[in-house]
């Protein structure tokens, strides 16, 4: 006869605190963090944020003059994170309500994949698509990279196929007598 007794293992015993990894604002940071240093890594992002913060030293004066025309378009927020706000007759608490993170160009395919392509997406067309990510953010030539991106799409272009007809279309039959074919317009109640 075997004796059978409980054990408290390591899955069955249950600590109070989180692991710092699953907390929100751990994850957050290193969101920021990431998109902080990939737009420090895109040349035309790190310069305007320069030209922004007053480091004009480290620009020559066609770059000054470029940044110059598109700077009052941009803004940096706290975490150093440059935000891009369309030109509006608006207030200012309207302004930050329009107001589009600036997305570098390493970090447009997975922006593109969240919004067509994963759950969150559901493969959208272009013109969703396009809007979801036109409401949260900003970089130059966002519809083309969503038409291209759409477009090349593997599971939208394999899963929406012609319909096939397997007979003739009802336009085409040609009556040869006189009440051959009816026709009935239905309008229901």
């Amino acid at each position: 006869m075997a004796k059978v007794s409980a054990m408290i293992t390591r899955s069955r015993t249950r600590t109070s605190s989180k692991p710092q990894i699953l907390q929100e604002d751990y994850v957050k940071g290193l969101r920021i963090d990431r998109i902080r240093q990939a737009q420090d890594e895109e040349s035309w992002i790190s310069g305007l944020k320069k030209y922004l913060v007053g480091e004009l030293r480290d620009l020559d004066q066609g770059e000054a003059e470029s940044y110059s025309l598109i700077a009052t378009n941009y803004e940096m927020d706290l975490n150093d994170l440059l935000f891009y706000c369309p030109p509006t007759k608006r207030t200012d608490e309207d302004r930050d309500g329009l107001m589009r993170l600036v997305m570098p160009e390493a970090l447009h395919q997975d922006i593109l994949h969240h919004y067509h392509a994963s759950l969150e997406g559901n493969h959208q067309g272009v013109g969703r698509t396009y809007q979801r990510i036109w409401d949260r953010f900003h970089w130059r030539g966002l519809y083309k990279s969503v038409q291209r991106y759409v477009g090349e799409c593997v599971d939208c272009e394999t899963g929406k196929g012609r319909p096939t007809i397997s007979e003739e279309s009802p336009g085409d039959i040609q009556a040869t007598h006189p009440f051959q074919i009816i026709a009935m317009d239905h309008i229901p109640s």
